[in-house]
């Protein structure tokens, strides 16, 4: 054969390749990002650290996490991977929340957490107080925790388990929902 007509061969080929490839696979391709956009987040941030601060630069909150993933589409929401959230009474720590996952909702209006879920009060002041569930609601600008969850709640006055838990920090109420169980000895006044 002669050599023109065996590049002339190839170059047909490659063109007809190049042709099946893109009506092809790459069609396809050209089609998937459609209907992956909703699953692709609009941003990532890893090693993230923010803070909240009241008008009179006392810090209110702060979040860190190893990611965090904004999606803006169907609705405001971001995915942050272990978090630690802390909560501040007059620029004091006060509560500290750590978890393996979270995901905020309406710019942390809500933010739910999951997987070995761990509250602990920092207020030296206060009784030492620390619960565990797998599942935890935090409303942060409400100061209120939320879970339907089994938690187990330890203090030097005792230990409890209940089925579910509301607590508002502001006020220190705590709420046990349902079968609760343990020991507990209120303090000497």
């Amino acid at each position: 054969m002669d050599a023109r007509n065996l590049l002339s061969l190839s170059g047909m080929l490659f063109v007809l390749g190049a042709a099946g490839y893109y009506w092809g696979m790459g069609h396809q391709r050209g089609l998937a990002p459609d209907a992956d956009e909703a699953s692709r987040p609009d941003y990532v941030i890893t090693g993230i650290r923010s803070q909240e601060s009241d008008a009179q630069g006392r810090l209110l909150r702060r979040l860190q996490a190893s990611e965090l993933r904004h999606y803006d589409a169907p609705q405001d929401r971001a995915e942050v991977d272990r978090p630690v959230f802390t909560l501040y009474d007059e620029g004091k720590e006060a509560w500290r929340v750590t978890a393996q996952r979270g995901t905020s909702f309406n710019q942390n209006e809500e933010v739910r957490l999951e997987g070995g879920v761990h509250a602990e009060r920092r207020d030296p002041a206060a009784l030492p107080l620390t619960f565990d569930a797998a599942a935890l609601t935090v409303f942060p600008r409400e100061e209120r925790l939320l879970t339907q969850a089994a938690v187990r709640i330890e203090s030097p006055q005792g230990q409890l388990v209940s089925q579910g838990l509301e607590a508002r920090l502001k006020t220190g109420e705590l709420v046990l929902l349902q079968n609760v169980t343990g020991n507990y000895a209120p303090a000497s006044r």
